[in-house]
């Protein structure tokens, strides 16, 4: 079967123009670990610097308007932008930041004073945003924040924030800002008693923690992994009003905004994924002796290799279909398929590439990006578990409760 994609003819000169681009400006000598955990602190600034260079051209956020700092291009333009990026093994930069998922929110929820005072750093990659919305009562539950921001007694124009959240960021940080999602009445009706905050990530009160975890990551593949995550304090910290976003009791309006792009959905053009860890073993299957005499004496894990195969091309032609479509829960359909899909490859390469999968040392395979996909396939959580991902699925085709 030929599950090649071709540009338009409009789309091959635009991509020669890309090309031309990233000939100039995008770095030669990175080194991409698989484990993002090995990634030093000085390939990390090459990936920023290189972030905010597309941010200069507004091909950072290509969809965004212009006026705020994206590119203003259409749906075709940002496809090419995305493609030659990724066909370079550059990852979607900036390496770490989820200014992707808070640009939505405040485009779509702030005001046009907050737009103008937000968006353009973020757009332009010289500010980074680490989302708080996870805490320990608080995962797929995300509408039961503990994580108080009280009016000041005396000075109402003020909040008190007190609190704290985990699963924050990255490897490198401080960052710039967090989006912070937080409880702001205690007798309001759930869901209506929330706010959310573009809050700056210096103000006094504010700690953070690293947080080491059992995934970590693929760099080339996703461009910022779970290879550390953080936890977050806050101890009385004093923020204004105006980095509100919305109103004092419309944080679920703003997250949700947030939540629908991260699950896929909103005006997120999709970029064909090239998943290494497949290619990789197809690699492994292919020329490795080894692993050729283990499907000679295993004939029937041919049957797990081809369903690999087919499920990879599944996923890339879902991606197309699904994302920033009016689909209702298309976004979550590919999320879900995609960690279902995982895990489903995390046991074939088990079975045919033997403990050599599991090896992160001298016996290693292609520099251990089979043991990072093993660790990788067994986490289901980060942007939402399976489970809510068919809650939300099922809202959107108006079933269940």
């Amino acid at each position: 079967m030929d599950f090649s994609l071709e540009y338009t003819k409009e789309q091959a000169e635009f991509a020669k123009e890309v090309r031309r681009w990233l000939d100039e400006n995008a770095p030669k000598d990175l080194v991409s670990p698989w484990d993002i955990r090995k990634t030093s602190p000085q390939e990390w600034q090459k990936r920023r610097e290189f972030a905010r260079k597309l941010g200069e051209k507004g091909w950072l956020y290509p969809r965004f308007p212009r006026q705020y700092g994206g590119g203003g291009l259409d749906v075709a333009h940002t496809f090419v932008v995305n493609e030659e990026i990724a066909n370079r093994n550059l990852g979607p930069p900036p390496h770490y930041d989820s200014g992707g998922l808070a640009a939505p929110a405040i485009l779509n929820c702030a005001t046009e004073e907050q737009k103008k005072r937000f968006l353009p750093s973020m757009l332009k990659g010289e500010a980074t945003t680490w989302q708080l919305f996870t805490e320990p009562d608080a995962g797929t539950d995300e509408a039961n924040q503990q994580t108080s921001a009280l009016r000041h007694v005396r000075e109402k124009d003020h909040f008190v924030i007190n609190g704290g959240k985990i699963f924050v960021g990255s490897i490198y940080g401080p960052p710039t800002q967090f989006l912070l999602l937080t409880k702001s009445d205690f007798e309001a009706p759930r869901h209506g008693n929330l706010a959310m905050f573009l809050a700056p990530a210096n103000l006094p009160g504010i700690t953070i923690q690293p947080l080491d975890l059992f995934p970590s990551g693929i760099f080339a593949q996703v461009g910022s992994g779970p290879g550390r995550k953080n936890s977050v304090f806050f101890d009385d910290v004093k923020i204004h009003e105006s980095y509100l976003i919305g109103g004092d009791h419309d944080g679920w309006k703003v997250a949700d905004a947030t939540l629908t792009v991260e699950h896929g959905g909103g005006e997120r053009v999709p970029r064909i994924p090239r998943n290494p860890v497949v290619e990789k073993f197809f690699a492994q299957c292919q020329n490795n002796p080894n692993v050729i005499k283990r499907l000679q004496e295993n004939p029937e894990l041919l049957h797990s290799v081809v369903d690999v195969y087919i499920g990879a091309q599944i996923e890339r032609l879902w991606t197309l279909r699904n994302s920033g479509q009016p689909i209702r829960g298309g976004g979550p359909q590919l999320s879900m398929y995609g960690k279902m899909y995982g895990a489903r490859l995390a046991t074939v390469m088990a079975s045919v590439l033997g403990p050599y999968a599991f090896a992160d040392d001298e016996w290693a395979l292609d520099d251990g990006i089979f043991e990072t996909g093993e660790r990788n396939a067994v986490c289901f959580a980060p942007g939402g578990t399976p489970e809510a991902l068919k809650i939300v699925i099922s809202r959107g085709l108006g079933i269940g409760r």
